[in-house]
């Protein structure tokens, strides 16, 4: 596996783990290789990747958070009321 692969790969892990915060590294990596029908000591690089890509495609994109968008309702009602 050349480099650009490798950090390819570490960047779909990485994608993996934010879907899945619940689970530990050594799961996540267990999983990605069962979905590439692999046993953890016999996946190699190039499986967990496509693996990986191919089970990030078939997820729903992330809907971004509207972090404070609530808070900002809040104090405006709050600030009507007054």
């Amino acid at each position: 596996m050349n480099k650009q692969r490798r950090v390819d790969l570490l960047a779909a892990i990485a994608d993996l783990s934010q879907r899945y915060p619940d689970w530990r590294f050594g799961q996540l990596v267990s999983n990605v290789a069962g979905w590439a029908d692999q046993g953890i000591w016999d996946v190699a690089d190039e499986q967990l990747f496509q693996a990986a890509r191919s089970h990030l495609k078939q997820l729903a994109p992330i809907q971004p958070r509207s972090v404070g968008k609530s808070s900002k309702s809040k104090v405006k009602s709050q600030r009507s009321a007054s």
